[in-house]
């Protein structure tokens, strides 16, 4: 009588189904932005490297790479993240507003409140860019480019309810651009440690603040 083979059990760890490494291969880069990030807190860019984010994740220096082709690559999703986190802050306040006379006063608030609370944030968004070239930079992340835009987009958004028009003008991109420029001075000196007089940003904000809304107001059609 013949006997019927027994089919062969796998060894070993089940195949993966593609959903579940794709959400592997994300928590991986999250995982090592937040240990770059960690380092960049602690000592600023000279002690961000490929060799101690592995350490401080405890694998082989060679594991990251498998994940980001550099460490300006790491850099540059940082970047988004903050980016994202930022444009979120001003959409929040900005919707926020009862009035929508009152979200350009939200979103200016807000601005200033995300650059004061996270500093390491607000300097890594625009102090550590290393892709200049932005062919270059579209190559390397496509769509992840585009995230300064959409915060000035929200603050625009803000300035469109204000001076309550329907949509976007010239005159509301030069005024975005001027509140923008106006809001990030402040910012910076603050950071800076620049703003002199024994003046800071806390005691600065709202007369800033107001001098905007009054000078953005002018342009209001009566």
């Amino acid at each position: 009588m013949t006997e019927t083979a027994m089919p062969t059990k796998r060894r070993g760890r089940p195949r993966a189904h593609s959903t579940a490494l794709a959400a592997d291969h994300d928590k991986t880069r999250q995982l090592i932005c937040g240990a770059a990030f960690d380092l960049y807190q602690a000592g600023g860019l000279p002690a961000v490297s490929i060799r101690d984010v592995a350490k401080r994740l405890g694998v082989s220096p060679m594991m990251p790479y498998r994940y980001f082709p550099s460490k300006d690559h790491i850099m540059q999703e940082m970047r988004v993240v903050a980016f994202r986190q930022f444009t979120a802050s001003l959409r929040r306040a900005r919707l926020k507003a009862k009035r929508p006379e009152d979200s350009l006063a939200y979103v200016c608030s807000a601005y200033l409140i995300f650059a004061a609370s996270k500093p390491h944030l607000y300097r890594l968004m625009f102090d550590l860019w290393v892709f200049d070239n932005v062919s270059r930079a579209k190559q390397e992340f496509g769509e992840g480019v585009h995230w300064q835009p959409e915060s000035w987009r929200e603050i625009e958004a803000s300035i469109i309810s204000y001076l309550r028009l329907e949509h976007s003008t010239e005159e509301t991109s030069v005024l975005t651009n001027l509140v923008w420029i106006s809001l990030h001075g402040a910012a910076t000196l603050h950071q800076a440690r620049k703003l002199v007089f024994f003046q800071n940003l806390k005691k600065l904000s709202r007369p800033l603040i107001n001098m905007l809304l009054a000078e953005v107001a002018k342009h209001r059609i009566k």
